[in-house]
């Protein structure tokens, strides 16, 4: 958990059931008592998954993962880490669209959700078959295409907003038992053959080739001012060696590669290490259309700016690039629908850019944030600048105070706000739960 989620509730209750949820809620409501809802604890959007004097709701005890074979879907309860779903799924040769870190929770289910498997079956939240929420007035619901389908829709990206998720059933995906895949690491000297690497993955690899997966990230280390590439390269299926599609990744430069035959626990296992926890992070998220000289001039313009840090203890900046392709745009499409607005790009596959950073103390936040802040809004202007700018912010890596729920555009904005007056008529998720990207009021948009 990021330090910047280490704040001071009142107290915390910490319910193992669903009708547990539901009794606190109802309490919650009637008290006008604040309160915030703690899955993974992944978001280091302040407030996301802690709280200041209200009280803090964990839902860790509420973690069972159920296989239902018959039916194609695993029941997860809203506490449980993405590891456990790797492992429940593994025996039986099945997968979920889900996170690619075992530590992670299911946060991005209702936020959008990057996975192995996103270039074939679309994002998370089009793969949630059933949500179970409870409501504001403390009822229980279960929203799916054929029940409550406007909250089934509103909580394909509309956060924390409408109820308390307590159990997802997520559509399950065949795998071969075994997946090739691991992290590859780059030196600095690579970086420049490499970003014509990451551009080919997004408009070539990930478009002709569902099968395949990556997570280009670059790391600039602030102590020993280094810069280096790793990413998680994956290919879905039970291979020794890397299709001729994806050799670019072994053919550039590199000094190590721990690339090979395994299950998905393993892999997600693995892509969590070195995750730290405990230091004061901050992300920003801006989305483009790709093009190779906009992703590296965006990159070396980032690492320019990280390295006026150098002096701050423990400054650890970085950068990741992940496309959505015009197929997991039509899958969102196929599967119901979502709320992200996304139906616009028409066949070009966006890019979505992230900026992270992360140091060791609280003091070095005011200089820090706010020039994190501007360098984004610069970034996001050069893009513009070009006609390469998408108004789109992923919710699950956006910095607290974007406007995710306006980039999803007005005719979507008022659907969502049509089923908060439907299902939080009192606005409680609105006014006692303030932490995570908020529907805006519509004086706002």
């Amino acid at each position: 958990m990021s330090a910047t989620e280490n704040l001071n509730p009142g107290c915390v209750f910490l319910p193992d059931t669903s009708e547990k949820v539901s009794e606190a809620i109802s309490i919650f409501a009637k008290n006008d008592c604040k309160f915030a809802i703690k899955g993974g604890g992944h978001s280091a959007i302040p407030g996301a998954a802690s709280i200041h004097d209200g009280v803090l709701m964990p839902m860790e005890y509420i973690n069972t993962t159920e296989v239902q074979l018959q039916e194609g879907y695993i029941r997860v309860g809203a506490g449980a880490t993405l590891g456990s779903v790797y492992e429940a799924l593994d025996p039986y040769n099945l997968s979920a669209v889900i996170g690619r870190y075992k530590k992670v929770g299911l946060g991005l289910a209702v936020g959008a959700g990057f996975s192995y498997f996103s270039n074939s079956e679309g994002l998370t939240i089009d793969n949630v078959v059933n949500y179970e929420v409870v409501l504001a007035n403390g009822t229980i619901v279960n929203a799916n295409a054929s029940s409550h389908n406007d909250l089934f829709w509103a909580l394909k990206g509309g956060n924390n907003n409408f109820g308390v998720v307590t159990h997802f059933d997520l559509a399950t995906v065949a795998t071969d038992g075994r997946v090739l895949g691991g992290i590859v690491y780059y030196p600095e000297s690579s970086l420049d053959e490499l970003a014509d690497v990451i551009y080919d993955y997004h408009v070539n690899q990930a478009v002709n080739d569902i099968h395949t997966h990556t997570l280009p990230q670059y790391g600039y280390n602030g102590t020993t001012n280094e810069t280096i590439n790793f990413t998680p390269v994956v290919y879905n299926a039970d291979l020794q060696e890397l299709p001729d599609i994806m050799q670019p990744w072994n053919n550039t430069p590199h000094y190590k590669s721990t690339v090979h035959n395994r299950n998905y626990t393993s892999l997600a296992a693995e892509l969590n290490d070195g995750f730290p926890d405990g230091k004061f992070q901050a992300q920003r998220i801006m989305t483009v259309y790709a093009d190779a000289q906009l992703y590296k001039d965006i990159w070396w313009e980032f690492r320019k700016w990280m390295k006026n840090y150098q002096d701050v203890e423990g400054f650890y900046g970085l950068h990741c690039n992940m496309p959505i392709t015009p197929r997991q745009v039509t899958q969102g499409i196929l599967k119901g629908t979502n709320a992200l607005g996304l139906e616009d790009a028409g066949n070009r596959t966006l890019g979505i850019l992230y900026f992270g950073v992360t140091f060791d103390n609280k003091a070095d936040s005011d200089r820090v944030l706010p020039d994190h802040d501007e360098f984004v809004q610069k970034m996001q202007k050069l893009a513009a600048s070009r006609d390469l700018l998408h108004p789109y912010l992923m919710l699950t890596y956006s910095g607290w105070n974007q406007p995710v729920l306006l980039s999803y555009g007005e005719k979507n904005l008022a659907k969502l706000r049509a089923v908060q007056a439907i299902y939080d008529p009192t606005h409680v998720f609105q006014r006692l739960v303030p932490g995570g990207q908020k529907l805006p009021d519509a004086k706002q948009a």
